[in-house]
């Protein structure tokens, strides 16, 4: 997003996997692949081995094409990392298109093979660490991360480790049109990153495992990459429900009140149209901005109005904010149990009116409800309790790239 926007052209990146190279030469972007692997590492799906044995039992072997169906078929309980965000799960999503349809990833048979995959989905991580948290919770069967992770993290390796995908080897490419002397720097970089003394480290830290592994696929150009990302948006959307929970107590006036504006503003051009969306905001009292209604064109106004119109004072009742926010949720189950309730709080962490979380905290368990927190000169320590009791995301919003942050946490879960 940085080197598309033009606003950061570094001389050299690395990102995880090649994808994210063919994606930006897609956009334009002078990119030129210099090294394909500075160090090894692979994708892949973590399962249970009581799981994978029920799977090979069934299906034989336990691949990509194993689990999609298991997955479709409502025989396992995945979860994946957000394909705007995270390089594991953009190569998921690819392996699954690529899996179903392998002429063609972005057939009608792919996208109907997606939609049935998707139906049975019950996370969708913003983060890889979102992601590790939620399987400890044992709501799941299976879920992706990087083998560098998967043995640098002993509380999981009671899963095995399924790799898929294009490999994970951190290339590195040249961005723009380096000098002579940039060139030579950039070389000779690579080739002191290729010692045998820094590759044992690398080793060492878990690096260079899997060495063997191969992708079953053809890599995919970056326009496909990139109409994949649009149609995962599209396609998990379904079904959605959210309510944005807005502290404008005094401490959020000035600045901090300002940045949850913009913050609100800028979100919401990535929320999908057909999302129920609501507002609420609290600080002595409770006050539903805008009640739950269907994102279109008329409400997105209405929306960027209240937001608009917020103004501080007043103490700070945090979780009697939650509590409206679920009963908004609630009632609009009842009339549609297949939605999926999310709460976004906006807040700078600090609760000194009303119910506190651990008064609250049953019912949110309860709900199943997710709360992602979004924290303006905030308590962060405070708002990542609230987030961890569903497994949510909770981000900073005091970081120079939270522009950037907003748009993938939008992009994930609206």
């Amino acid at each position: 997003d940085y080197i598309t926007s033009g606003e950061y052209l570094p001389d050299a990146y690395t990102p995880s996997n090649e994808l994210w190279g063919e994606m930006l030469i897609s956009r334009g972007v002078d990119a030129r692949l210099v090294q394909k692997r500075l160090a090894g590492n692979a994708a892949g799906i973590l399962i249970t081995k009581s799981k994978k044995a029920e799977l090979e039992a069934k299906y034989g072997a336990v691949n990509v094409t194993t689990v999609i169906d298991a997955v479709a078929n409502n025989e396992l309980q995945m979860g994946y990392t957000n394909p705007f965000a995270s390089s594991t799960g953009l190569n998921f999503l690819i392996s699954t298109l690529q899996a179903i349809d392998a002429s063609n990833p972005l057939s009608n048979k792919a996208i109907a093979g997606f939609d049935r995959f998707q139906e049975n989905i019950p996370v969708v991580a913003y983060t890889t660490l979102q992601m590790r948290e939620a399987a400890k919770s044992g709501v799941l069967d299976a879920f992706v991360l990087e083998y560098q992770t998967y043995v640098n993290t002993p509380d999981i390796r009671s899963y095995e480790f399924i790799p898929f995908g294009v490999r994970h080897d951190s290339p590195i490419y040249a961005i723009g049109k380096l000098s002579p002397e940039k060139t030579k720097i950039l070389d000779e970089f690579i080739k002191f990153s290729q010692q045998e003394n820094y590759q044992n480290l690398a080793t060492k830290y878990g690096f260079n495992g899997l060495d063997e592994y191969q992708s079953e696929f053809v890599p995919a150009s970056g326009d496909v990459l990139i109409q994949a990302q649009k149609l995962w948006k599209e396609k998990k959307n379904a079904n959605i429900c959210a309510v944005f929970v807005a502290d404008v107590s005094g401490s959020m006036d000035g600045e901090p009140l300002n940045n949850l504006k913009k913050s609100l503003l800028e979100g919401q051009k990535y929320i999908g149209k057909d999302n129920l969306i609501g507002l609420v905001s609290y600080s002595d009292d409770v006050y539903i901005n805008l009640p739950i209604s269907l994102f279109d064109l008329n409400n997105r106004s209405y929306f960027v109005g209240a937001v608009g119109g917020l103004q501080a004072g007043g103490a700070t009742s945090t979780f009697d904010g939650i509590a409206v926010a679920m009963k908004m949720l609630e009632e609009q189950l009842a009339l549609d149990p297949k939605l999926k309730p999310k709460i976004f709080v906006l807040s700078d962490g600090e609760t000194n009116r009303g119910h506190s979380l651990n008064d609250i905290r049953k019912l949110v368990e309860e709900s199943g409800i997710p709360i992602y927190t979004i924290g303006y000169n905030a308590d962060i320590n405070a708002l990542e309790e609230i987030s961890l009791v569903n497994e949510a995301a909770s981000i900073n919003a005091d970081t120079e790239d939270v522009v950037y942050k907003l748009a993938n946490l939008f992009n994930a879960e609206l």
